[in-house]
């Protein structure tokens, strides 16, 4: 069952904290804003393939599990 968005949050901030991060930091290292990053991680917002593999990554669980989908392929590079 996928994780409802107060729990990715928690998640995130957690492991965030963990690594004596702030959220902006976080969202730094993950190659986006901390706009986009909330709201991908609120769901108003759908991530990139990418995006989704990284936050899951931080978070420790698969991203079926985070998203409640299975990973989308990544777009090809023109």
């Amino acid at each position: 069952m996928a994780m409802t968005p107060l729990e990715r949050k928690a998640a995130l901030r957690a492991a965030v904290t963990l690594r004596e991060l702030t959220m902006a930091e976080a969202a730094a290292e993950l190659g986006v804003s901390y706009n986009h990053l909330t709201l991908v991680i609120s769901g108003e917002r759908v991530g990139s393939a990418r995006l989704e593999e990284a936050i899951s990554a931080l978070i420790g669980r698969p991203v079926a599990e985070v998203f409640g989908r299975t990973a989308r392929p990544a777009r090809k590079k023109r």
